[in-house]
């Protein structure tokens, strides 16, 4: 259901990100913004409907996003509110689209998004903190 609805989340999230003060400090395009949300949501909607999904390539975008954000100048709090925005955005989404879900399958269906958006959350932080490892230990800058 969700991938049916996926630019509605994608610019649902996109709303209630450009609304947080916090994020809007860094100054981003849209583009830029939801660069990653789209392919985050795919992967999502294949891990709850269980559909092969390849670990390196997961790993690798978790890994981008990441080395991506702290670059742009974010923070790690900043990291986690992104991927709040996300998950309340598919809440929202399928609280509009009740009655075309599954009721059988939703709880099932909704703990698997959450536990992969925040798998790839920490995967996401993970490679944030070896980049501010790295830069710090050289003496250097972002970007």
């Amino acid at each position: 259901m969700i991938a049916a609805y996926k630019d509605w989340v994608v610019n649902r999230w996109l709303q209630r990100v450009n609304s947080e003060p916090e994020l809007i400090r860094v100054n981003l395009s849209d583009a830029e913004r939801q660069d990653h949300v789209p392919d985050l949501l795919d992967e999502i909607v294949a891990h709850a409907c269980e559909y092969p999904i390849q670990i390196e390539q997961r790993q690798k975008a978790a890994e981008r996003h990441g080395t991506l954000r702290y670059h742009q100048g974010y923070s790690v709090p900043m990291l986690i509110l992104e991927a709040q925005l996300l998950h309340n955005s598919i809440a929202e989404c399928v609280q509009l689209h009740f009655d075309e879900i599954n009721a059988s399958t939703l709880v099932s269906d909704l703990t698997k998004m959450s536990h992969r958006n925040a798998h790839e959350l920490m995967e996401s932080t993970r490679t944030y903190i070896r980049q501010h490892d790295w830069h710090s230990s050289r003496g250097g800058e972002r970007r």
